[in-house]
């Protein structure tokens, strides 16, 4: 039975891993690959690689490349939806009007679909995950950058540039730091991945607690998820690091609820996984930012398809193109 089945290979190409899953129609992911991020810079190794990893996928459940439905792709920055073009990514050097979507469907031999990755993560839990039987969705994910993706009254909205939703880019501070899309004062660049470790990195300076322990024995090499590992430790600097982190989210979404007033705001990505940390601060500038009546509509929560939920957002992404 399985082998006359219809699968779709959901491909995230995040800002660290390129992560390729076989989705079922159910919405299951039921194998993954992990593409090597250290080619991520050159697109043609990027669509040979990830063509390997769906040949793989597909042979694994035992069936023949002809039964693949098709392959989508999330991209790390802003797409034309229509021709299947990346037009650059921020975060990725290298990039620069690649017309992925062609030079896939010449590769694997199936439809292609392309979109940027935080639209994919929206639709993949909106469709399956905690955006479930919600007309009106902003999903934010937040790791080596800041990703936004609006589903409104039902549809998921690009606006007329395929780029609506720029969550990362809004600015919240227009006299702050330089961002990487050479903006002032972004979102990105206040939580974003090298936001936490500018700050950690000043905090280590007066810390005698778990974060300086912690980056010792890491070599110096500061990450998110030692930021996090030191909070619950109980570090008191990780800890305020954090509740900045949730206090400039906070500012962003009480701009976003007034704005679109959305019924659920979802949260994924990497540095999510501190939810505990800095979610108080978040939800309590919502709260003191938005109208009263707004922000006690709106429901704020963690994404529950993981690191899955792009994947399955390119296959949902597959699943609507082809209809």
């Amino acid at each position: 039975m399985m082998g006359r089945r219809r699968w779709t290979v959901g491909v995230d190409f995040g800002g660290t891993n390129v992560k390729v899953g076989l989705v079922g129609p159910d919405g299951h992911v039921v194998g993954r690959r992990v593409v090597s991020s250290g080619q991520r810079e050159d697109p043609t190794r990027f669509i040979e690689d990830v063509g390997k990893a769906a040949e793989e996928l597909t042979r694994a459940v035992g069936a023949r490349p002809s039964q693949l439905l098709g392959l989508g792709v999330g991209a790390p920055g802003p797409v034309d939806v229509e021709r299947g073009v990346v037009r650059s990514l921020v975060n990725v050097p290298g990039w620069e009007a690649v017309p992925l979507r062609r030079r896939l469907e010449r590769r694997v031999r199936c439809r292609c679909a392309v979109d940027n990755d935080a639209n994919l993560f929206a639709l993949g839990e909106w469709r399956f995950g905690a955006g479930r039987g919600f007309r009106h969705l902003v999903g934010m994910t937040l790791g080596t950058g800041v990703g936004g993706g609006l589903i409104l009254n039902g549809i998921l909205h690009r606006g007329t540039t395929w780029a609506a939703g720029e969550i990362g880019h809004m600015v919240v501070h227009p006299a702050g730091p330089r961002c990487g899309c050479g903006g002032r004062g972004c979102l990105e660049a206040y939580v974003g991945t090298a936001a936490i470790l500018r700050m950690a990195r000043r905090a280590i300076r007066q810390s005698t607690g778990p974060l300086r322990t912690l980056a010792a024995q890491a070599g110096g090499r500061m990450t998110p998820a030692l930021i996090h590992q030191a909070a619950r430790r109980g570090d008191a600097a990780a800890q305020q690091i954090w509740a900045e982190v949730g206090c400039w989210l906070g500012v962003a979404m009480a701009n976003l609820v007034k704005l679109l007033g959305p019924d659920l705001i979802v949260i994924g990505g990497g540095v999510a996984r501190a939810w505990r940390w800095f979610s108080p601060s978040m939800l309590r500038t919502v709260r003191g930012q938005a109208q009263r009546f707004m922000a006690e509509e709106v429901r704020v929560v963690q994404g529950r398809l993981g690191d899955d939920a792009a994947m399955v957002g390119a296959a949902v992404l597959v699943w609507d193109t082809n209809r």
